[in-house]
């Protein structure tokens, strides 16, 4: 038996669960060697980056760890891809490049944020590094605030802000309120000065989901002491201000951006079929548009269920669902068998509101289902373990 190549881009949630399912579904039936390919040795968890933004939480995770043994796992990135000869080329942190040949390919490349938001100053919530200086900033913030005899600054430096209110932006403001007033407490800090500021743009929070969801988010949020406002985006973060699409300044310390996600721009020097948004154009099956023995999921690709026209959001949970179905897909194709097509899973979303408080939404047919308190927690850190491969 010949043995195949699946070579996977991409160590993020599409990726490692690519390489799972896909080693599941042909593990005893074909003679498969895997190649895993990502920029770091570890993988990061993503989601979690609101954590060490506010304390000190480890959240990258050695690819060798999640697979110890039957994955060659190669650091570099990828810069071509001839798909007529079959074969990526690879470039490593030293500029060393590297060719590899494939059977199939799996284009798991994720998403980034774009780097127009550094330019409007703050920080983007979009590395583990990025986390780290944020939860410096504050904590740098607080000492100065408690030396400065000025009101007007120490109101300054006590403010936050969080530019997006997606599921992002929810959690990070939930999650980083509790902190800074729990270690704002700590030093005698009056708490009623520590203001968490969430900036939405939307009439009210998660507009994808009905207004009896929004309100009990935002009463947790409250009791948190985040103060959410609504219709109004972040123009510019300069002099110590946050200026508002309005005209109007606020005065901050800190201003956190959890906005701008979009699919990976390397995408675009590769030769392949994108939307105009440089999302792959994949079929119902994953497979990219025009090519042999190439598919793509996750955040880089544009994936719609073919019997609603639903299209798939650019998150963790689509990922593993959507890796799952591509391990069938892959093993359909090699044995020439009827493959099966994407499915919108039950819109269900979960939302962590600081240290063990969560909030979970299942929109089912005919009703709509919460879960909070702990067990919304348990939930939600079971999705964050479950899409890490965490056992």
């Amino acid at each position: 038996m010949k043995e195949l190549t699946c070579v996977v881009i991409g160590g993020g949630y599409a990726g490692i669960h690519a390489v799972k399912a896909i080693q599941k579904r042909l593990q005893n039936k074909q003679a498969l060697r895997v190649i895993l390919i990502n920029a770091k040795p570890y993988h990061v968890k993503k989601v979690l980056l609101f954590k060490p933004a506010a304390q000190e939480t480890p959240i990258k995770v050695p690819l060798k760890q999640i697979f110890p043994e039957d994955v060659d796992i190669v650091q570099g990135n990828v810069f071509s891809v001839d798909y007529i000869k079959k074969s990526i080329a690879i470039r490593n942190d030293k500029e060393e490049q590297q060719q590899i040949n494939y059977d199939f390919l799996v284009i798991a490349a994720g998403s980034s944020f774009q780097q127009l938001i550094e330019v409007r100053g703050g920080i983007s919530l979009s590395s583990y590094e990025n986390a780290q200086r944020i939860r410096q900033q504050w904590l740098n913030n607080l000492r100065i605030a408690k030396e400065t005899k000025d009101p007007m600054e120490r109101k300054r430096l006590l403010t936050i802000a969080v530019a997006g209110a997606g599921i992002s932006g929810i959690e990070t403001s939930a999650y980083l309120a509790e902190q800074v007033r729990n270690t704002a407490e700590s030093n005698d800090f009056n708490l009623e000065e520590v203001r968490v500021l969430l900036i939405n743009s939307k009439e009210r929070l998660f507009v994808d989901g009905p207004k009896k969801l929004s309100g009990k988010l935002e009463k947790r949020l409250n009791k948190l002491g985040v103060k959410v406002i609504h219709d109004e985006k972040v123009v510019r973060v300069k002099e110590g201000k946050v200026d508002l699409e309005n005209g109007n300044s606020i005065p901050t310390g800190l201003c956190i951006w959890t906005t701008g996600l979009i699919p990976n721009p390397n995408l675009a020097s590769w030769g392949l079929p994108l939307t105009e948004d440089g999302r792959l154009v994949v079929d119902s099956s994953y497979r990219v548009k025009g090519m042999d023995s190439i598919y793509s999921i996750g955040d880089c690709a544009r994936i719609i269920d073919p019997s609603t026209g639903v299209e798939d959001k650019m998150t963790c949970k689509e990922a593993t669902i959507q890796a799952r179905r591509l391990g069938k897909v892959i093993r359909a194709d090699i044995y020439q068998k009827k493959a099966p097509v994407h499915q919108t899973p039950i819109t269900t979303y979960c939302f962590g509101l600081g240290e063990k408080k969560g909030l979970v939404w299942v929109a089912l047919p005919k009703l709509d289902l919460y879960l909070s308190g702990k067990i919304g927690y348990w939930i939600r850190k079971t999705t964050w373990d479950i899409a890490s491969l965490v056992k």
